[in-house]
């Protein structure tokens, strides 16, 4: 489609550029923190800069002289132009004033390159192959915001801009009688413990299968939606949807799913799971259950799901992190963990909104007594590091191995470890968990729990 059309680009831009980094070694800071040299549409243009960048590096000046010897030393002195066209390029430089406007013409003239690509893979993936539409829109729409992600320039913040932003904080967090100042995640001693769930942080649960996570999610998922202050997102890569809303009616009913099962309900409580379904309609619930997403997928669901919705997105959840797919290419489960962390984590940021991830355990932690460790998390290190708080839910009556005191009257004492929290305290809570309507609450009976 683009075949014969002249690529967005401008040399006397691009020269203009290189004058700037050749003559001014305060613009060659500039320059080196507004482009890269694959920003830089003609060869040898993208030769000059990137030695310019490796003379900086070394703490070396950059002029012609240290320019076309380090060209030279590489052999690529008659790829970048010869001595002749480098030493051209600072001839005709209006002013050096305007240089970091011409930074911008360049960065353009990249962006639209990569547009170009973009649009033209997307085309030749139509054309070549039985791609799924959806799927080649979630490449596309991912590829296209990590675009205009790089592209973005932020500065430095002065402190004196913010310190009123900050007095406005605490006079909120003063004022909260509940002292919650994010978003109530519906247990109340997790709540005075972390101040409710915020805006940019990657909070994960973990604990081993069967202990909770998943219910626990779910039950701070409908207490957000019910906040009204946005929607919720639930992204499970276990379970299908019709599996946790059904969880959902139990849980707000208080009624077993079980006794449907059996055939042993009585009508009440069906009209209070009834009543029940009706209440939960009205909540702002989203879930998608595509197995193996992969963090560009959910990015772009959650993104365009922000467009759509008047309030915005409140909270993201991901159940759970290892199932999610890696990048092609990467071997290593591992790095593909990382990856999809560092990515969750950005999300968060991107977003400006607390997303709740869910992660397994090692096996190791399910031979050792008592409550897991940070280093307990399942498949890399990266989680701890890319998390701002790190939750643990352990099963008290696992050590002892006693099935009965497990499931006496379907109550199970959970202990809710905070391991890390970077911007608070680390603690235990006790929870009881009714393993038949899958709810939490307080092991003291004292706060109002779900």
């Amino acid at each position: 489609m683009t075949e014969g059309r002249k690529q967005p680009w401008s040399a006397e831009a691009e020269k203009a550029v290189l004058a700037g980094v050749l003559l001014n070694p305060m613009i060659a800071v500039e320059v080196f923190a507004m482009l890269t040299e694959s920003d830089l549409f003609d060869n040898r243009h993208r030769r000059i800069f990137l030695a310019s960048k490796i003379i900086d590096s070394r703490g070396e000046p950059i002029d012609l002289v240290t320019v076309t010897n380090e060209l030279e030393r590489t052999g690529e002195l008659e790829e970048a132009g010869g001595l002749e066209y480098i030493a051209g390029i600072t001839d005709d430089l209006p002013f050096l004033s305007n240089v970091l406007s011409y930074c911008r013409i360049v960065k353009d003239g990249s962006l639209l390159r990569q547009f170009l690509t973009i649009a033209s893979l997307g085309m030749d993936k139509v054309f070549s192959t039985n791609v799924n539409a959806s799927e080649l829109l979630d490449d596309v729409s991912q590829k296209m915001f990590d675009i205009g992600t790089s592209s973005s320039q932020k500065d430095f913040f002065k402190v004196s801009e913010l310190t009123t932003e900050a007095i406005i904080t605490f006079q909120k967090m003063r004022e909260a009688s509940d002292g919650v100042t994010g978003l109530s995640t519906g247990i109340v001693p997790l709540d005075r413990m972390t101040t409710g769930f915020h805006a940019g942080e990657m909070n994960v649960i973990a604990a081993r299968p069967g202990v909770g996570k998943t219910s626990l999610a779910l039950n701070m998922a409908r207490h957000i939606a019910a906040q009204k202050v946005g929607a919720v997102v639930f992204f499970s890569l276990e379970m299908t949807a019709d599996q946790l809303t059904q969880r959902l009616i139990s849980s707000m009913a208080g009624v077993g799913i079980q006794a449907i099962i059996d055939n042993t309900l009585a009508d009440r409580f069906f009209v209070d799971l009834e009543n029940a379904a009706e209440t939960l309609s009205t909540l702002p619930i989203y879930i998608d259950d595509t197995p193996s997403i992969s963090s560009a997928e959910i990015r772009a669901k959650t993104r365009r799901l922000a467009q759509r919705e008047k309030g915005g997105i409140a909270a993201v959840f991901v159940d759970y992190l290892q199932l999610m797919q890696g990048d092609d290419g990467v071997e290593s489960h591992q790095l593909k963990v990382a990856k999809n962390s560092s990515d969750l984590k950005g999300l968060a940021k991107d977003l400006k909104v607390p997303v709740m991830v869910l992660s397994q355990l090692s096996r190791g932690a399910a031979k050792r007594e008592g409550p897991p460790r940070l280093s307990d998390l399942r498949d890399s290190g990266a989680i701890e590091q890319d998390a701002d708080m790190v939750m643990f839910l352990h099963d008290e009556n696992a050590d002892t191995g006693n099935e009965d005191d497990r499931a006496q009257g379907g109550l199970r004492r959970i202990l809710l470890k905070i391991a890390k929290q970077r911007k608070g305290q680390r603690g235990d809570i006790r929870l009881i968990f009714n393993a038949s309507t899958t709810t939490f609450h307080p092991d003291d009976m004292q706060d109002d729990g779900f």
